[in-house]
């Protein structure tokens, strides 16, 4: 790992170097966090086991630029927690680094990615993140690449491939990798109106030399957008190994007024997972946030999410609301207040909660 980061720093600091001479060509950001936040339950156990308060400093950096017809972009980020009880939640230091090549020719767009990422399991979503201890990470190992091109004045396509390798250090996980591919066709059909059909495929192979299984998608889908509202559509089917045939699908909707936005999500979804296989997902989420002044926002956010036939013991369902408040300082800083309460229910555990509350101060910038 560490050696990734470093030859990903050292590849940033050529790029930079040899990009001098064109320096027009060439942008980069930088960004840096401080936080600290209380937690009372963060183990999320029926007996509360007491709190925990956490520090995290998290630095990033990322460059983009132009060699010839192609465009590279490469980053790094690091998040440093510290936490005052490590039993619960255990000290971090947890790095990402990508790097992505692109190049647009006669044939089409074709794009080639590579991603090292580590993070807490709990925060990095999905779901591996329900109903697991704190103290367990994931670390994922990912290379990606894709081909679009226009096939019309109306209709356009696009190939992909991806391998990914996870691997975790403790909890009830199983480490695994996935080869998918798939095929995408878009069409217009109005200014306001596109619609796509995708068939894709993906392999489930366990580390432990335990028995593969296979993921095959089909979907039909639908975009409009409008003045202030976009929606989106999608319904098909996917079905794993020789098993019967399960729905999979979504419907989600943005809204962007003057001043205020809101986001509203839900839908199944069939997804690789450390907890076995293939777990079949219910998720719906809902965002809102509106301008108080030009210089603060307030927000709330609203999930929940039901893992359906995991190996843990039955469904599990999660749910996680919070509230928080944005204040810009100046163009580069501004600081973020929040609190968020989570609650895990199922699995053939008793249910618990969780109350967090943080705050944050952020530099960000950009010549982008």
């Amino acid at each position: 790992m560490r050696r990734i980061a470093n030859v990903t720093l050292l590849l940033a600091v050529l790029l930079l170097c040899a990009g001098q001479g064109w320096a027009e060509s060439w942008q980069q950001a930088v960004s840096s966090r401080v936080t600290t936040e209380y937690e009372t339950n963060p183990a999320m156990l029926a007996a509360h086991s007491g709190g925990v308060w956490l520090a995290v400093f998290e630095p990033g950096y990322r460059l983009t630029g132009r060699v010839g017809e192609s465009e590279i972009s490469t980053g790094l980020a690091l998040q440093v927690a510290r936490s005052s009880n490590k039993t619960l939640n255990p000290d971090r230091d947890s790095p990402s680094v990508f790097l992505n090549w692109m190049r647009q020719t006669g044939a089409g767009e074709f794009r080639i990615g590579t991603r090292y990422a580590e993070l807490a399991t709990r925060d990095a979503g999905g779901v591996d993140a329900t109903g697991v201890p704190a103290s367990s990470t994931r670390t994922s190992r990912a290379a990606s690449g894709s081909w679009a091109m226009e096939l019309s004045e109306r209709a356009s396509s696009s190939i992909d491939a991806a391998y990914e390798r996870v691997s975790y250090n403790r909890g009830p996980y199983t480490d695994y990798s996935t080869r998918s591919g798939g095929v995408r066709i878009n069409y217009v059909l109005s200014e306001q109106t596109t619609s796509f059909f995708r068939v894709s495929g993906n392999k489930y192979l366990p580390a432990d030399g335990g028995p593969s299984s296979s993921l095959r998608n089909a979907t039909l889908g639908m975009n409009w957008k409008f003045e202030y509202i976009d929606w989106s559509l999608e319904v098909g089917e996917a079905r794993v190994g020789g098993g019967d045939a399960e729905r999979e699908g979504s419907v989600e909707m943005h809204y962007a007024g003057q001043r205020a936005q809101m986001t509203l999500n839900a839908g199944r979804r069939v997804a690789p997972s450390g907890l076995g296989g293939f777990i079949k997902t219910d998720q719906a989420t809902a965002g809102w946030h509106y301008a108080l002044s030009e210089y603060s926002n307030a927000g709330i956010d609203l999930e929940r999410q039901r893992n359906l036939s995991t190996t843990m013991g039955g469904d599990i369902v999660s749910t996680s609301s919070g509230v928080w408040l944005d204040h810009s300082l100046t163009p580069f800083w501004r600081t973020r207040t929040y609190y968020r309460h989570r609650t895990n229910r199922g699995g053939g555990v008793a249910g618990a909660s969780s109350n967090l509350l943080g705050f944050s101060i952020a530099y960000d910038y950009s010549d982008f």
